[in-house]
C-alpha cells in the first residue's frame, strides 16, 4: 500500500531550553493520520524543531514496537508490524525467611501505542526536545460491493444499469482509494454450470453482461477471485473477495 493519505496535522510540541540565554526552540512533529499510525503498512511523518537544522535531529521510539527510518529532509517513515511485544522487567521479592531477591521475568504487552522521542544533536551533548504519542490501529480492508450489496437477490435491470463492482472502506480515518484489478464471474442456471468469464477491472465485460440478459429468476451469479491494488499498484486484501448473488 502506498504511503497513507496526506491529512495535515501539525502537532506542536513545547521543548526543553537548549541554553538558558537562547530562545526555546519548538518541535513539530506533524502526522499524516490525527495522531494515528496503522500496522502493516508505511506511515510517514514529518519532524522539524524551529531553529535548528534538520541534520541534527534525532528521532526514537521510546515505548511500542514500530521502526523510524528516516527518508529526506524532516521526513520519517514508521513501519508497525507487532500486535504484542515482549518486555524483560526486574521484579524485587522477599521469600518467606525474609531474603530479598529479584526474578527475572518477561512480560507481553499490547502494541496498541508508540511514542516518539525528538533530540537534538549539537556536538557530543544528546539534548532531549519532545515526546509525541500514537494510538496504532489495524487497516481496515475494502469491501467488495454491487451496487449497495454484496450478495443476496438483486434485481436484473438494477445489476446492468451499474456493471462494476466497487470498493468501500468503513471506519476508517481519512479517505483511501483501492482499485479492483481482477475478478472473474460464473453463472449456475437451472440447466448448467459455465466457464468461469475474466475481467481485469472494476467492470463487468461485454461477455458478463449478455450472459446477465439471458438470466431468469433464480439464476445464480457467482462473482469471485476479486483481487484488489492500492494506487502503489500493491496488492491489497478485500475483506469478501467473493459474493454471490440471484437474481430475482
Amino acid at each position: 500500500m502506498k504511503k497513507l493519505s496526506l491529512i495535515a496535522l501539525m502537532l506542536i510540541v513545547s521543548c526543553i531550553s537548549l541554553n538558558a540565554q537562547t530562545t526555546t526552540p519548538k518541535a513539530v512533529v506533524a502526522a499524516t493520520t490525527p495522531q494515528i499510525l496503522y500496522r502493516g503498512v508505511d506511515n510517514p511523518i514529518f519532524i522539524a524543531v524551529g531553529g535548528i537544522s534538520d541534520e541534527y535531529i534525532i528521532a526514537e521510539i521510546s515505548s511500542g514496537s514500530a521502526k523510524i527510518n528516516k527518508v529526506g529532509k524532516g521526513s520519517y517513515i514508521i513501519n508497525i508490524v507487532d500486535k504484542i511485544y515482549l518486555v524483560d522487567v526486574v521484579i524485587d521479592s522477599v521469600d518467606t525467611k525474609g531474603v530479598e531477591y529479584q526474578l527475572n521475568r518477561t512480560i507481553k504487552i499490547p502494541n496498541n501505542a508508540i511514542t516518539i522521542d525528538v533530540y537534538s544533536q549539537l556536538g557530543k551533548e544528546k539534548v532531549f526536545l519532545s515526546s509525541t504519542s500514537f494510538k496504532i490501529k489495524d487497516i481496515v480492508y475494502p469491501n467488495a460491493k454491487v451496487i449497495k450489496s454484496d450478495g443476496g437477490l438483486i434485481d436484473k435491470k438494477d445489476l446492468l444499469k451499474n456493471p462494476y463492482i466497487k470498493l468501500e472502506v468503513e471506519d476508517f480515518d481519512f479517505p483511501v482509494e483501492y482499485n479492483i484489478n481482477y475478478f472473474h464471474m460464473t453463472f449456475n442456471t437451472s440447466k448448467n454450470t459455465e466457464a468461469p468469464l475474466i475481467s481485469k477491472s472494476n467492470k463487468f465485460t461485454p461477455e458478463m453482461i449478455e450472459k446477465i440478459k439471458t438470466l431468469k429468476k433464480g439464476d445464480k451469479i457467482y462473482i469471485e477471485c476479486i483481487q484488489a491494488i492500492g494506487d502503489d499498484s500493491k496488492e491489497v486484501k478485500v475483506a469478501n473477495p467473493a459474493m454471490i448473488f440471484t437474481i430475482k
